[in-house]
């Protein structure tokens, strides 16, 4: 029964969410703002699983808590995605607003930049990474953004309708010529940027996160070494007066050396360190352990030289 009403429910879903952004949008932003934490405060008490997940992960990855600071953190993720939604509902005001989405380092953006070849921006879903890449491409950088395709067309849409909306491109890690088209980017001297820390479909490497082997995809580090394209990390965090903070660091990659697996670890280190710093603000719900390495992961074949 749930397989045979998922289009229905899921096309009344993607409506609603729709409607309400929508809705959303028109109020002032203090009184937007706290609708949003007020439905993910909702959200933690009527979704059972994503709760227990979160619960679970945060246990793994901070073993040092006890259950009623598991419990608070777990409680403040779901309230700072809920203010997240209504960010993204508020967006061509709120990216825009230079004191409301601070950036620092922004230097090391434009000396990546400078060269014309394009650059590599390493994130992952930690904070709110879409107004993130909203505020970029406000600014007029060129951003290209690496996607998969959401399964269900519907929710595809809302997603790509804010992207294109925001000034991003969207560039298909399932397409035939993905990588012709990450280098045509580059060669038009965009940003790449490329979420790498969730266990997609696909090829991928084990890595160390919070101390457990994570299967991690490679791309990032693929791409890098392929291109060599400068590469930057990039996160966004909120601050206690609910503002944000845009961060940039350089990743050097010396020449004539590296591995994928190597590269990736490092990438993946950059993303553990920005949720260590905000913990609330990262999707603890995703099943980010859910597969383990079966005895040797070989990766021969996912190795190159810089």
């Amino acid at each position: 029964m749930r397989r045979a009403t998922r289009g229905p429910r899921n096309a009344v879903l993607a409506r609603g969410i729709y409607l309400v952004a929508r809705t959303v949008g028109l109020l002032p932003a203090p009184i937007a703002l706290g609708l949003g934490r007020a439905l993910g405060s909702a959200a933690h008490g009527l979704l059972g699983k994503p709760r227990r997940l979160a619960r679970e992960h945060v246990a793994l990855a901070f073993p040092e808590l006890g259950e009623r600071e598991r419990v608070a953190l777990v409680r403040a993720t779901f309230r700072h995605a809920g203010q997240s939604y209504a960010e993204l509902a508020l967006w061509p005001r709120l990216a825009r607003d230079a004191e409301y989405v601070q950036i620092e380092r922004r230097e090391l953006l434009d000396e990546a930049l400078a060269g014309g070849r394009g650059c590599l921006a390493i994130t992952g879903h930690v904070g709110n990474w879409e107004l993130l890449a909203a505020r970029i491409a406000s600014l007029g950088y060129g951003l290209s953004v690496v996607a998969r395709r959401v399964n269900d067309e519907r929710f595809d849409a809302l997603v790509r309708r804010f992207r294109g909306g925001a000034g991003m491109e969207i560039l298909l890690r399932d397409d035939p010529r993905f990588l012709a088209n990450v280098r045509e980017a580059l060669g038009r001297n965009r940003i790449v940027a490329m979420l790498i820390d969730q266990d997609s479909r696909g090829g991928g490497v084990f890595v160390p996160f919070f101390g457990r082997p994570a299967h991690t995809p490679p791309g990032a580090a693929i791409l890098a070494l392929r291109t060599k394209a400068p590469v930057v990390t990039v996160f966004i965090h909120r601050r206690p007066s609910g503002r944000h903070v845009i961060r940039f660091e350089r990743v050097p990659i010396r020449p004539g050396t590296g591995k994928v697996m190597d590269l990736t670890a490092r990438f993946t280190r950059s993303i553990e360190d920005a949720i260590r710093e905000s913990p609330a603000e990262w999707v603890w719900w995703h099943e980010r352990w859910r597969r383990q390495p079966d005895g040797e992961t070989s990766v021969d074949e996912l190795s190159a030289d810089a």
